[in-house]
C-alpha cells in the first residue's frame, strides 16, 4: 500500500470532504442514491461534525501529497441484537477511483474499528453494499467481514 494517513475530519477538512461526497453521489448508478446540491452537503457535514459525541464522525484518507483520496461516514446508534449495546453505522465509504486497489479502503475500515473502540466502546460496525458491487464486497471479505442475510427496507420520509 502507498503511504496513507487517515484522520478525523474537523470542520478545517469540509472543503476537501464535500469534493469526495460529492464524486460519490455522481458516481453511484444506483436509483435510490441521492443528488444533493453542494449546500446540503456542507450542511450535513456541519450538522454532523458539531456533535462528533452523538451523531459520528466522517474519517478522512490522505496520501504521500496529502490530497484527500476518500472518506468514511461513521454514525452511532444502539441495538438490542445480537446484544443490547452501542453500535456504530458505516453508512458510506468512498476512494478516489485513481487511488483505489492502494488498500485505502481496508485501512479506511480499520480507522473506522479503531476510533468506535476508542471513543464509544461499540460493540460492532454494521453496513451495507450493493449485491453487484464486488470490488467493495472483496475487500470486506479481505478483512475477514462476511455478508449477513438481512433484507433491506426503506421508508421515506423527505422527497
Amino acid at each position: 500500500m502507498s503511504s496513507v494517513t487517515i484522520h478525523v475530519a474537523s470542520e478545517l477538512d469540509i472543503t476537501e470532504l464535500i469534493p469526495l461526497m460529492r464524486a460519490y453521489c455522481d458516481d453511484s448508478d444506483e436509483p435510490h442514491v441521492a443528488k444533493p446540491s453542494t449546500e446540503q452537503l456542507t450542511i450535513l457535514c456541519h450538522d454532523v461534525l458539531n456533535d462528533t459525541k452523538h451523531n459520528g464522525i466522517y474519517l478522512l484518507a490522505r496520501n504521500e501529497n496529502n490530497q484527500a483520496v476518500g472518506f468514511a461516514a461513521l454514525f452511532w446508534s444502539w441495538t438490542f441484537i445480537p446484544q443490547p449495546g452501542r453500535q456504530a453505522i458505516l453508512s458510506d465509504l468512498y476512494v478516489n477511483p485513481n487511488a483505489r486497489g492502494l488498500g485505502i479502503a481496508g485501512a479506511l475500515i480499520e480507522a473506522c474499528k479503531e476510533q468506535a473502540r476508542q471513543y464509544h466502546n461499540i460493540h460492532s460496525i454494521i453496513w451495507q453494499t450493493a449485491s453487484d458491487n464486488y470490488s467493495a464486497q472483496k475487500v470486506y471479505e479481505r478483512l475477514g467481514v462476511l455478508p449477513k442475510k438481512c433484507v433491506d427496507y426503506e421508508l421515506v420520509l423527505l422527497k
